[in-house]
C-alpha cells in the first residue's frame, strides 16, 4: 500500500506542469492565468500521460517526456517565465532517468521534485518583484541539481 502511494505521489510531483506545487493556484504558469480552455486542455493531457504510463518503475522517463509535451504545448506560451518552465521541464526529466536507473528512489526523486518547484516558484516570485539578484540564486540552487 505505501509503495503505490508513495508512486502515486511521486508522478504528481513529476507531472506538476502547470505550477510549482509550492507556488500559486493550479491553472497558473509564471503567475499569468492559464486560459481556461488551455488549462483543461492541460489537465486532459496530463491525465493520459499518468493513463499511458502507469507510476512504476520504468515508466517515469516516459511520463516525464509526455508530461513536458503537454506542458510546451498548452502552458509555456502563457508562462510570464517560459525558461523557468521549461528548467522545470529539465529536472523532472532528469529525476525521472535516475528513477528509472534505479540511481534515485521514488522517495527522493519526490523530494528532489518538491525543492526545485519551491526553487523555481520563488525565482518566479523575485522576478515578478524585480530582484533578479534573488532570482538568480534560486535558479542556480535548481542547476546545481541538475549537474548532480
Amino acid at each position: 500500500m505505501r509503495k503505490p502511494l508513495a508512486v502515486a505521489i511521486l508522478c504528481g510531483g513529476l507531472g506538476a506542469c502547470a505550477a510549482p506545487m509550492a507556488g500559486p493556484p493550479y491553472g497558473y504558469v509564471g503567475y499569468a492565468p492559464v486560459p481556461t480552455a488551455h488549462r483543461d486542455t492541460l489537465e486532459t493531457a496530463r491525465r493520459a500521460c499518468n493513463k499511458a504510463y502507469p507510476a512504476r518503475v520504468g515508466n517515469y522517463v516516459a511520463h516525464a517526456d509526455c508530461v513536458n509535451e503537454a506542458v510546451e504545448r498548452y502552458a509555456v506560451q502563457h508562462s510570464r517565465h517560459p525558461d523557468l518552465v521549461r528548467l522545470q521541464e529539465q529536472v523532472r526529466s532528469q529525476l525521472s532517468a535516475r528513477i528509472d536507473q534505479g540511481s534515485l528512489s521514488v522517495r527522493d526523486g519526490e523530494r528532489q521534485m518538491q525543492e526545485a518547484d519551491r526553487a523555481i516558484t520563488a525565482a518566479q516570485r523575485e522576478r515578478d518583484a524585480a530582484r533578479q539578484d534573488a532570482a538568480d540564486q534560486h535558479i542556480a540552487r535548481v542547476q546545481a541539481m541538475l549537474n548532480e
